[in-house]
């Protein structure tokens, strides 16, 4: 769900106010997609687009454990929150939402990580049910 991440992040953001916070947290978790893009070489949009629509295909794994599990949640959540409580709650209820919003995708997870149980979801990734999701997303955060 790659598109609603940031969307929800806003909307929350505009609902409760800390936006930064809530923001970071739901997009943060796919820094780990970043990494993997320059280890791989892929650079072109185009490239990137296909190989994470396809893992499988392209035997690359984007969400890694150390950023898409709830050990990372509760770390970084833990750390946000001693330095600014109201703020830190914010990143961490970002942060889970976009776990919960991977969770459905077909994508490999492995959310008890260092457990090495791992999840799959139904939802192909860039389908278009996601674009109709974050299309409706966006048109909620205008209308609030």
């Amino acid at each position: 769900m790659t598109f609603t991440h940031p969307i929800l992040g806003l909307i929350l953001g505009k609902i409760y106010g800390h936006t930064g916070a809530f923001l970071i947290g739901s997009i943060l978790p796919d820094i780990d997609h970043l990494v993997i893009l320059l280890k791989h070489k892929q650079f072109s949009f185009r490239e990137a687009y296909y190989s994470m629509k396809s893992e499988e295909k392209y035997g690359i794994r984007y969400k890694t454990p150390w950023t898409h599990s709830a050990l990372a949640l509760i770390v970084l959540g833990s750390l946000t929150t001693l330095i600014n409580q109201p703020a830190g709650i914010a990143f961490a209820v970002g942060y889970l939402l976009h776990l919960l919003l991977d969770a459905i995708d077909t994508d490999e997870k492995q959310y008890f990580f260092p457990v090495k149980y791992k999840f799959r979801g139904f939802l192909p990734v860039f389908s278009y049910v996601e674009l109709i999701a974050a299309a409706v997303l966006t048109g909620v955060y205008f209308l609030l």
